[in-house]
């Protein structure tokens, strides 16, 4: 980039960054022979660095991008943002007399070691004419001038080159996430422009991403003129007053991410008839800590508000349907039929299907004479003896809740269900009433949040794998030396030796590829298959992985399992998540403590296995920092976290919770800050 700069009256059009960078060198005593001048700086945001830096030097700053076209006698605009309406403006101005320079983040670091080279330049220039030098130190001073410039030329390629590949692998890695999340989401640079759009968000807008992407055009999809979205408050650092200007009452900080901000409001834009979105949006930075965009996610909260009040309705229903049956059976058969859900009546004894309402055939798409006669439990798991025998027992008047159950419809396709059942009379019979609640959509984000989960355990499990994967690797590498050695020195090899070498080999080779499997297993995304295991199997299975780190912390275990536990009914794939969520945080608790209070303290991990009571238990121990009453009452809430910021999400207790509750098992901790902790996992023994 060679520009020449003498008199120059220059205009800039974005604030970010950069703009504080440039505007520091041409203000600067550097170049103040070149008599340029700074004549104005355009944003539409008034927070950023460039703006900011600008008022303090008294220079003219506006909002409005058409004002700089306005201005007579500006020779170059220097253009350091991509918004897409200063296409349309900026074709105004009159190129023949002004010149507009495109920098984008490269080429702005380009321009920045333009300058730089010119205050050398300049520099060099005035000792020329200061001092009387002789040939040697002009010679000294232009090889000092050449070696700025070859620093320079260096470092643009070596930012451009890391830009590059960082950009790329970044890219990969976080359209793969954000695409196959299934919860809305976006993401927008510290330029304001989109550059991720989701398919759950071109479902909920009805907006693709090829319409967006690339624009500052996030605000459509919600709005009908111009208007921030909750990413563009974080990125453009608003006030608080500003974001009320905005958002009035309806925003707030959130309660369990820090810097994000949440809000729930209307948009008749969406949908037919408009639709309630609750949207968080939480800042990205660098790791400097400067923001660099925001990831913005919605929620749906139209059916929500319309579904909570149907189960309302539905609730007190049902209470009362042999009441109302007594009174009025056309009233009664009406409610039945018209209820937003399934309703199945069923005999007591024999769990067979006596009566359906058309919301059954509709879901389930099975006629009312192909259902009636046939065993309730068929539609679902039939060899879960536990619904059978809780309905068998329900007493009168009483009613069961069973949440996740798989149900099959007639073509075999599977959905998730919550069944409540409540034991009453029908026609003068002893019978119970079923009503099923699909819940398939919260179970697939639920088994999302989980494989989430799952994704950020790999990253502590990266140092077990790169440990555990280096050992066979080290052997391979050592045999093949050993006989390309002996081959170039033309020795023979000992056929005992060399089929030695090829085992040594062979038997690294599958180790390797055991830990890889291991991992991939461990990593993808399974339907729900709840199987017979042993409670000892995930829990060797942590230390695979694990193994390396725990060495590394100077943890011993003492491991006490049973080898003769019974058998409960699990995932071992989500119980090793268990295992391996607990046992990370028992080594951060003993780190902790080491930092905090004694260093010199035993880090001892314990995990032990027994039989007690019709229960599998499982006892996790630590002599780590422990917890506080505090702590203890919300170690279970999704977000909470006592790790400092950008250690923990905070998800991996709740998430360990979540999958207990749902073998039916439980988790109980006894913990005194300052003294260790230990987790108490149950669950009941295969009947």
């Amino acid at each position: 980039m060679n520009i020449d700069l003498k008199g120059l009256k220059i205009a800039i059009i974005g604030g970010n960054s950069p703009c504080k960078q440039i505007l520091e060198i041409l203000l600067g005593p550097g170049l103040k022979e070149l008599d340029l001048k700074v004549v104005v700086i355009a944003d539409t945001l008034t927070q950023v660095e460039g703006i900011k830096y600008a008022r303090e030097k008294g220079l003219f700053t506006t909002l409005d991008y058409n004002q700089v076209c306005e201005l007579s006698g500006i020779d170059v605009i220097l253009k350091l943002k991509n918004d897409e309406i200063l296409s349309c403006i900026l074709e105004k101005v009159n190129t023949e007399h002004v010149s507009i320079i495109d920098l984008d983040a490269y080429r702005a670091k380009s321009f920045l070691n333009f300058l730089l080279a010119e205050e050398e330049r300049l520099k060099i220039k005035r000792k020329i004419h200061a001092d009387k030098v002789d040939k040697q130190e002009i010679a000294n001073l232009f090889d000092q001038f050449t070696a700025t410039i070859h620093k320079n030329a260096e470092e643009e390629s070596r930012y451009l080159k890391d830009e590059r590949e960082d950009l790329l692998e970044m890219e990969k890695e976080l359209s793969q996430i954000i695409q196959g999340s299934m919860i809305p989401t976006f993401i927008i640079n510290n330029e304001h422009i989109l550059t991720h759009w989701n398919r759950a968000c071109e479902e909920l807008t009805g907006h693709n991403a090829y319409e967006l992407v690339g624009t500052d055009r996030q605000w459509v999809p919600f709005r009908s003129a111009k208007r921030p979205t909750m990413a563009d408050v974080i990125v453009g650092e608003m006030s608080e007053e500003e974001v009320s200007k905005y958002y009035g009452a309806s925003w707030r900080k959130s309660g369990l991410i820090n810097e994000a901000y949440e809000a729930e409001e209307f948009f008749p834009h969406l949908g037919t008839d408009g639709k309630w979105i609750f949207f968080t949006a939480a800042p990205i930075k660098s790791p400097d800590g400067k923001v660099i965009g925001a990831i913005e996610t919605l929620k749906d909260l139209t059916q929500d508000k319309k579904t909570h009040e149907e189960l309302e309705l539905q609730d007190k229903e049902l209470s009362t349907l042999y009441d109302k049956y007594k009174k009025s059976e056309e009233k009664y058969r009406s409610l039945f039929n018209n209820n937003p859900n399934p309703i199945f009546i069923i005999d007591r004894q024999t769990l067979e299907i006596l009566d359906v309402n058309h919301r059954v055939e509709e879901e389930y798409g099975y006629t009312k004479t192909e259902l009636l006669g046939t065993p309730f439990l068929d539609i679902g798991d039939s060899s879960d003896e536990t619904v059978k025998e809780a309905l068998k027992e329900l007493p009168e008047n009483k009613s069961i809740l069973f949440t996740k159950k798989k149900h099959f419809k007639k073509d075999k396709s599977s959905f998730f269900v919550n069944v409540k059942a409540v034991h009453t009379t029908y026609s003068h019979r002893d019978v119970l009433i079923a009503s099923a609640t699909d819940i398939t959509e919260s179970v697939e984000k639920e088994t999302q949040l989980i494989q989430a989960g799952k994704l950020a355990t790999l990253g502590t499990m990266a140092a077990g794998m790169a440990h555990e994967i280096n050992q066979p690797l080290n052997v391979i590498q050592i045999c093949s030396d050993l006989i390309l050695k002996m081959i170039k020195k033309g020795l023979k090899i000992p056929d005992d030796e060399l089929v030695i070498m090829a085992n040594d080999i062979i038997d690294n080779v599958a180790r390797a590829a055991g830990v890889i499997k291991h991992v991939r297993d461990f990593a993808r995304q399974s339907e729900r298959d709840l199987k017979k295991l042993i409670l000892n199997d995930p829990i060797n299975d942590v230390f695979k992985v694990l193994g390396h780190q725990l060495t590394v912390h100077s943890v011993k275990v003492d491991l006490d399992l049973d080898l003769e536990l019974p058998e409960i009914r699990a995932e071992h794939n989500r119980l090793e998540q268990v295992f391996i969520n607990l046992v990370t945080n028992a080594i951060d608790s003993m780190d902790e403590k080491a930092e905090e209070q004694d260093s010199m303290a035993e880090k001892k991990l314990s995990i032990k296995t027994y039989v007690e009571e019709g229960w599998v238990i499982a006892e996790v121990s630590d002599t780590g920092i422990g917890m506080t009453d505090e702590v203890k009452r919300k170690i279970f809430e999704p977000f909470f976290t006592t790790k400092e910021t950008g250690k923990g999400t905070g998800l991996g207790t709740s998430i360990s919770f979540g999958i207990i509750k749902d073998y039916k098992g439980t988790i109980d901790i006894i913990s005194e800050y300052g003294k260790g902790a230990r987790f108490i996992i149950k669950f009941p023994v295969i009947g």
